[in-house]
């Protein structure tokens, strides 16, 4: 027998196809569900439906109708009633448990929609499939009456639910990400910063990339589908993205891969088949440095803006990293032996958690500039909670008018903020101090075995003095005029 379809319906009774589709869901008329290759698609049997309208649509909603009945019989034999909730009461139903989990997920057209997850053996599986409601009862009754087929064709692996790789791919990097507390919790580090700069990226050149390729299956997501975007990173806009920065951007996308494939969700990430693209010569320019005596002087002068004078102090006489620098409070000073030292407890590597020595000259500029700002926690952090690239950047040219030396001259010799850095190693190794890098700096220890069995945190207090009374004697030399 040939089954009607809701068009063909909608032509027999006096109803359209939306009371149809509100009859199927509150189950009060009789249908079948097929699946074909077409999809999925509602039916009806013409003498089931006949049946149906011979005995009675009975349209009362069933919640209504039990109530009704209730009261009715409540209200009639109140003895009786009486009598079987005291019996009743003698005994407690076994718990039946859910075997299902319900989860609302954003949706645009309905605000949210609940997707179940099933538990199977104990085990709760990790896919989810939409029940395409936000009404909860709909939804439990979907969970309850397709849990068979649903598994089934899972475990079987008919079926295959789609991965929203557009939300997992937006919302890993995410504050507060589900995704990225897991990997947090196994071991994973990332700076805040570092995880605002991985969310732009993604967001903004992964994701952008991805929709103009047309991609909406993770599938289509290979390795060589991310060889172009290598390539496309490559030649981005006039100058293109350099080698190192490529590699690394991937490697931001392969921990997302990587979090899936624990998950289950996918059998290989694609990032691991990809050739790293290796740096040409004078794709990776070193950073320049001012000559050590250029500096005599410089911060002993009146500063326009007294923020770029203290940023510039800092890295040229401390070797302090930028987000260092920007962290730097007020109580994480101490006093030992009369000189001033800075507590580190934050850096971008563990190595980089130290005590780092500060000169007078650096420790009264830095707490004058606090006090004038009204400045009691943070000294230097602003209200968005990081110091912009572009202040940096500022703050290095600053410094370079006050040498005398134009932009022109920073482009060609690749002079930057973070060239204090450089001169404050060059300096010190000028003047006999080339290991202080290892105490000071919070670098890795090199690999070779003399660094390896030199264990510099031994080395005691005495010593240690001594070489931060050097250090002061090499900034009185050659950056303060008073000394």
């Amino acid at each position: 027998m040939r089954l009607l379809s809701q068009d063909d319906l909608t032509k027999i009774l006096p109803i359209n196809k939306t009371a149809i589709d509100r009859l199927v869901s509150m189950g009060k008329i009789p249908y079948k569900r097929i699946i074909s290759a077409e999809g999925e698609a509602i039916k009806f049997c013409p003498d089931v439906i006949s049946g149906w309208i011979k005995n009675g649509v009975n349209l009362m909603d069933n919640k209504k109708y039990l109530a009704r009945l209730k009261n009715r019989l409540h209200a009639s034999n109140p003895e009786s009633i009486e009598e079987l909730k005291k019996f009743s009461a003698q005994f407690v139903d076994p718990r039946e448990p859910k075997r299902y989990y319900l989860e609302p997920v954003k949706n645009k057209k309905l605000g949210f929609v609940y997707y179940v997850k099933y538990l199977h053996n104990g085990v709760l599986i990790r896919t989810k499939w939409t029940t395409g409601t936000n009404n909860k009862e709909l939804a439990i009754k979907f969970a309850i009456e397709n849990r068979d087929r649903l598994l089934k064709e899972y475990l079987e692996g008919k079926d295959k639910p789609s991965i929203d790789i557009y939300s997992i791919l937006k919302n890993y990097y995410a504050k507060d990400s589900q995704y990225l507390n897991i990997d947090i919790k196994r071991g994973r580090s990332i700076k805040e910063k570092h995880r605002i700069f991985c969310y732009n990226f993604i967001n903004r050149s992964f994701i952008p990339y991805l929709k103009k390729m047309g991609v909406k299956t993770i599938e289509e997501i290979t390795t060589p589908f991310l060889s172009k975007f290598q390539n496309y990173l490559l030649t981005k806009n006039k100058k293109g993205v350099k080698p190192m920065t490529v590699n690394i951007r991937i490697s931001h996308i392969s921990m997302i891969f990587n979090r899936l494939l624990l998950d289950g969700l996918i059998s290989v990430n694609p990032c691991k088949g990809l050739v790293s693209i290796k740096s040409k010569k004078g794709d990776k320019k070193i950073t320049g440095c001012y000559d050590i005596e250029k500096l005599k002087g410089v911060f002993n002068k009146r500063w326009d803006n007294d923020f770029y004078c203290i940023l510039n102090l800092l890295i040229y006489t401390t070797n302090l990293r930028n987000c260092e620098i920007e962290n730097i409070r007020i109580s994480d000073f101490t006093v030992i032996d009369g000189f001033h030292f800075l507590n580190v407890p934050d850096s971008k590597t563990p190595n980089g958690i130290r005590t780092v020595p500060i000169h007078d000259f650096a420790y009264k500029k830095l707490m004058g500039y606090a006090k004038k700002n009204n400045k009691t926690d943070y000294i230097l952090k602003p209200k968005a909670k990081i110091i912009q690239s572009t202040e940096y950047k500022k703050a290095a040219v600053e410094l370079a008018k006050h040498l005398g030396y134009s932009e022109e001259f920073m482009e060609k010799e690749n002079m930057k903020f973070y060239s204090g850095r450089h001169f404050w190693k060059t300096l010190t190794d000028a003047e006999g101090l080339g290991d202080i890098g290892e105490i000071f700096m919070g670098h890795k220890v090199s690999t070779d075995v003399s660094k390896i069995y030199n264990h510099k945190d031994k080395i005691g207090k005495t010593k240690k003095l001594e070489k931060v009374k050097h250090l002061f004697m090499i900034l009185d030399k050659y950056v303060f005029k008073n000394s």
